[in-house]
């Protein structure tokens, strides 16, 4: 069994030949419309603990990289403005050579079984909705080995904190996404998982995600 880290909102860089994209716009890329906040020193405290992991470096808003190519959303207000063949080369230069390297990584686990987390923070209000559940856990409720572990995981981060874990919250696990993707193309030897963490909550919970995660690996070793 091998294990699977990724960020895909890591950071909200902007590579310098696009930074004209984003003058007067630093406040949109400090805010979750840029990148996930506060979630990449949680990337950096587990990324000893799995056996392979990336982060995607630049903002979402450049190309996001969490969402498959025909998404309404996979080019942002700032980059849509782009011509066809500019937005195909975010595409060749950043989109693909992120989720590529993901991809062979597990080719290279070699048909062994797969378990990918993918970190993600989530804002606690959108609209008119006000998410109190600190913790969500994002997988597919069709395919059952996912759902079992889901419920280990929930019970492991419960032992470790009085935080409210869901599934599939704030979002659907099985909705566009990369470990969607990734689900289809590797059926027989992938399980994938979204943590979600409100931004205000992940340092608080830090400590206690990274022992929820290692006492999962052991128990599913």
């Amino acid at each position: 069994m091998n294990w699977l880290l990724t960020c895909e909102h890591y950071a909200n860089t902007v590579p310098l030949q696009y930074q004209s994209l984003f003058n007067n716009a630093k406040d949109v890329l400090d805010s979750h419309r840029g990148y996930d906040k506060y979630i990449a020193p949680l990337y950096e405290s587990l990324k000893d603990r799995f056996d392979a992991s990336f982060h995607y470096p630049y903002t979402r808003l450049l190309i996001e990289p969490n969402r498959s190519l025909h998404h309404r959303h996979l080019f942002s207000p700032f980059s849509i403005q782009l011509s066809k063949n500019e937005r195909m080369d975010l595409i060749t230069d950043y989109y693909q050579p992120y989720r590529n390297q993901v991809i062979e990584q597990i080719k290279q686990f070699n048909q062994d079984q797969t378990i990918h987390i993918s970190v993600h923070s989530f804002t606690a209000s959108l609209g008119n909705q006000n998410r109190t559940a600190p913790i969500g856990l994002l997988f597919d409720s069709r395919k059952k080995p996912e759902r079992a572990i889901a419920d280990i995981w929930k019970q492991l981060i419960r032992k470790e904190s009085d935080a409210q874990v869901r599934f599939n919250y704030p979002y659907r696990g099985a909705a566009d996404g990369f470990t969607t993707f990734l689900r289809k193309e590797f059926k027989e030897h992938y399980l994938g998982f979204e943590l979600e963490v409100r931004n205000d909550c992940v340092a608080t919970l830090s400590e206690q995600i990274i022992s929820s995660i290692t006492e999962l690996r052991l128990t599913l070793s």
